[in-house]
């Protein structure tokens, strides 16, 4: 009697559990959505050892349908020394089904994990993760979404002047290059595969770690003491087949920087039919970027489509 009594209350604790870890799922499908990405900085270091409560009040506060991160993964501790995988102090990838339900985000990706610097997306709504992408031919990897009926293409560029493959790290043409090589492997894996082909609803956004040519008139003015000109290999080659960028067409006469500097190397790109349905694009630009980030995160609010 007593080992029957036992067994069913094994049985009911294994039929209840998976019930009580699961965070709410709200299914509905918004007239709106509200994005952003952002280069959240070695994993929200800043707020890491405070248990993350400045950045979830944040983020509570931004209403965010749908989340796309940069340096997804935390690697330092306390001192700012890198420490190993396996270290507990890594928080994150591994717990960001955690932190995002901290927000309301029941669903999360995470990109291919190759490096200290994934990207990962979180979102309220239910994701499709289509592919993760790394491998030799990227540096920080990046992942292809999709969610309610819109593609989603996260990545993070090489940052460095020189080439991935140069050991000599000799500064030059080199990281714009290579920076072109990574971008064009990206589209080739996902918009311009001909298996998506009639996919309309494209999003592709993250640090790009390079300028644009539309922003070329406001570096000039910028830079008028001392004339800089900057390589556009990259956003030539994107706007070719993504040809709105969302900040920038929304904003056209003012310069919105991405950094706490003045330079913008983060970006929402977007398909004809996406960029007809938004309705707003800004980067925040507030106390808690200010200190929490080295980038602002950007935000593109548009309607659903249909699908």
């Amino acid at each position: 009697m007593r080992l029957k009594s036992i067994f069913c209350s094994l049985l009911l604790l294994c039929l209840v559990q998976p019930l009580c870890a699961k965070a709410p799922k709200d299914k509905t499908k918004p007239a709106t959505i509200r994005f952003m990405d952002f280069n959240i900085a070695d994993g929200m270091w800043w707020d890491q050892f405070n248990n993350y409560d400045r950045f979830v009040q944040w983020m509570q506060a931004q209403k965010i349908d749908i989340f796309a991160v940069c340096e997804a993964a935390t690697h330092w501790d306390k001192k700012k020394k890198n420490v190993p995988k396996n270290d507990e102090v890594r928080y994150l990838p591994g717990k960001w089904g955690e932190l995002a339900a901290r927000w309301g985000h029941s669903y999360t990706a995470l990109g291919a994990y190759q490096d200290n610097y994934p990207v990962a997306v979180t979102s309220r709504y239910p994701i499709e993760l289509v592919q993760r992408i790394g491998g030799k031919n990227i540096s920080h990897g990046a992942i292809h979404v999709k969610i309610l009926g819109v593609n989603y293409v996260v990545l993070h560029l090489w940052p460095q002047a020189w080439h991935k493959d140069d050991k000599t790290r000799t500064k030059g043409s080199g990281g714009d290059r290579y920076r072109l090589e990574e971008i064009q492997y990206i589209m080739n894996q996902t918009i311009l595969n001909p298996k998506y082909a009639n996919e309309k609803h494209w999003v592709m956004t993250g640090d790009f770690n390079s300028r644009s040519p539309k922003d070329n008139d406001f570096y000039a003015e910028i830079h008028r003491k001392k004339p800089r000109t900057f390589n556009n290999d990259v956003h030539n080659a994107v706007l070719e087949v993504y040809p709105h960028d969302a900040i920038f067409d929304k904003n056209p006469s003012e310069f919105q920087s991405s950094t706490r500097g003045k330079a913008r190397i983060d970006y929402i790109y977007c398909t004809k039919k996406l960029y007809s349905a938004i309705k707003k694009a800004y980067t925040i630009r507030d106390d808690f970027v200010r200190t929490s980030s080295d980038h602002c995160p950007l935000v593109m609010e548009f309607k659903s489509p249909k699908r």
